[in-house]
């Protein structure tokens, strides 16, 4: 007799699969229990099957390679029995491994780049010198004060909206997850006078509040956004160290779009064409139809 049907799903992170029985959402009559068990599909046909699971019925399973010492290994195929108290169903071979493409957001070059392009623009007052961004540690030793630091320092995901998370893969085997996050940068600000330190404070934070509004706003970073700023000095006159040197954190947060897409390599239908075996009547046409 046929057994349960049995849908697999790849994490697409990798190492596991989940294996579905839609049906025991809503048991059948005298189905109680079930089993699961796998084995490995090669050039030398099928392993064993080893049994990795008996008892109650469990619409859903995952398999992080429980037989194993580590994960699902993503270059070997896995076949799968589910069986009930009506048969057994033997599944097609499942590779556990999608391709999940990491593309840099390029925000914190993009946020030293503006600084730097404010810093170059604007003005200096007497006494003021010009300075770099980086976030490099320097390689021959520090350049001359003054000088602005950015890192990253915080990134968190913050609003999900209902249904961002829901696995709808589109026939083109992309699914991507929308979410916003709220990312916090470190801008030091490092000057040997107190005076240019506050300049480059007041300087940089009217640039971050036109960035977020000109920049980073329209790219879809403008669900929110604050600035804090502590100022501090080093100097330690007793211990040799003159004149030390006035320092400023800026803590810029702004709080935006964060997707992760996903790119699968299973097999996807896009259409199905219905072509008459015999000499259609005329005017017939042939059917297409489009697979979502």
């Amino acid at each position: 007799m046929p057994g349960p049907v049995v849908n697999l799903y790849p994490i697409p992170s990798g190492g596991a699969v989940r294996i579905e029985c839609p049906e025991y959402d809503d048991p059948p009559v005298n189905v109680s229990t079930m089993t699961i068990a796998i084995a490995t599909s090669g050039i030398s046909g099928l392993s064993t099957f080893t049994q990795i699971y008996s008892g109650s019925l469990l619409p859903q399973y995952l398999d992080v390679g429980d037989l194993y010492p580590q994960p699902l290994d993503p270059t070997v195929l896995y076949v799968y029995q589910v069986g009930d108290d009506r048969g057994v169903t033997q599944t097609q071979p499942v590779l556990p491994a999608w391709n999940i493409t990491n593309t840099t957001d390029q925000l914190s070059q993009i946020l030293i780049r503006l600084l730097q392009g404010a810093v170059n623009s604007m003005p200096l007052p007497a006494g003021v010198q010009k300075t770099i961004v980086t976030t490099q540690m320097p390689s021959n030793g520090w350049a001359a004060m003054p000088f602005i630091i950015v890192n990253l320092e915080l990134i968190q995901q913050s609003e999900v909206a209902l249904g961002a998370d829901a696995p709808t893969i589109t026939k083109g085997n992309q699914w991507t997850l929308f979410a916003n996050a709220k990312r916090i940068w470190r801008i030091t600000i490092m000057s040997v006078t107190s005076d240019e330190g506050d300049f480059y404070r007041d300087a940089l934070i009217a640039a971050l509040r036109v960035m977020r509004a000109t920049a980073f706003g329209p790219l879809g970073f403008d669900v929110s956004h604050a600035i804090q700023a502590a100022s501090y000095t080093d100097a330690k006159e007793f211990q040799g160290q003159a004149p030390g040197f006035y320092g400023t954190d800026i803590m810029f947060e702004i709080n935006g779009m964060f997707p992760v897409t996903i790119l699968g390599s299973y097999k996807a239908i896009n259409t199905i064409t219905a072509t008459a075996t015999i000499e259609p009547p005329p005017g017939a046409t042939t059917i297409a139809v489009e697979v979502p």
